[in-house]
């Protein structure tokens, strides 16, 4: 598809379209450190930072001589290396210390180990990845980032079903089309019928996670796509075909502060 069709439609939506120099971001790992000590850690090593307005936990690189994932702070599980729009889906969900949490799409861990970190390593965060490959970075995470309160299972989120467990919160950070910020020539690689594709798979998840979700229990939907069909429409779906209530969403357009993401979250009536 012509990137001019998509840039009109991202016009439509009210974004004056622009290619962004993203800065780079993390979030500190309370469970191990507080913001302000690994700041000052970093500091001492020539690495600038400075705090992400939107979320509680993140800080932007401002300036840093060598990459972060060296440092001996993320090796220690002090921080994790994560896009600042992306950890707003965790703190938007508000996971509790009693709660039992799922997480569908969890690898390699950026979101499971944040809801641990939210919850303070009580309650339960159940991590579904359905690539057994991509468990050994999210197992890898979990360990270094101290988190003692994650059960893994190597299953599809559309069969969490079976798993016969009810869950207090949600978080669905959907498989989907991604955007032009995070691939190189994205614009020629997507057209409207795979987006939409993956919007129909999206709504079988929801749905997957709905049948789990308990009474007045929270979900909180999350993509890094730009795409109507795959945000905003599907959650006019969910309220309508699936009984739930919209609570907020929010569009993340790409900008120095991020590649661009969307959050909602909605309750189940």
């Amino acid at each position: 598809m012509e990137k001019e069709i998509f840039i009109e439609r991202y016009r439509k939506l009210g974004w004056k379209f622009s290619e962004p120099n993203v800065k780079k971001a993390i979030r500190v790992n309370t469970l191990k450190i507080s913001k302000k000590v690994l700041q000052k850690r970093l500091a001492s090593k020539g690495i600038k930072t400075s705090n992400i307005d939107f979320v509680k936990d993140g800080l932007f690189i401002e300036e840093s001589k060598f990459s972060i994932g060296s440092s001996v702070e993320y090796l220690l599980g002090y921080c994790y290396i994560q896009e600042a729009a992306s950890q707003a889906a965790a703190e938007l969900l508000n996971p509790k210390e009693n709660d039992v949490v799922l997480d569908c799409c969890a690898a390699p861990g950026g979101k499971a180990t944040h809801l641990s970190q939210l919850m303070k390593n009580k309650g339960m965060v159940i991590a579904l990845d359905k690539k057994s490959q991509r468990l050994i970075a999210l197992k890898n995470n979990i360990e270094r980032m101290g988190c003692k309160n994650i059960v893994v299972y190597n299953i599809d989120a559309l069969d969490v079903a079976s798993l016969g467990i009810k869950f207090d919160k949600i978080l669905l950070d959907a498989p989907c089309s991604g955007n032009f910020t995070l691939e190189s020539n994205w614009f020629e690689k997507r057209d409207l019928e795979g987006i939409r594709g993956n919007a129909g798979n999206q709504k079988k998840l929801l749905k997957a996670c709905l049948d789990v979700l308990k009474p007045k229990g929270v979900l909180v939907y999350s993509t890094c796509s730009l795409e109507p069909e795959e945000n905003e429409e599907n959650m006019k779906w969910a309220v309508k075909s699936l009984n739930m209530k919209l609570i907020s969403q929010k569009r993340f357009w790409p900008s120095e502060k991020n590649k661009g993401f969307f959050t909602a979250k909605l309750v189940r009536k």
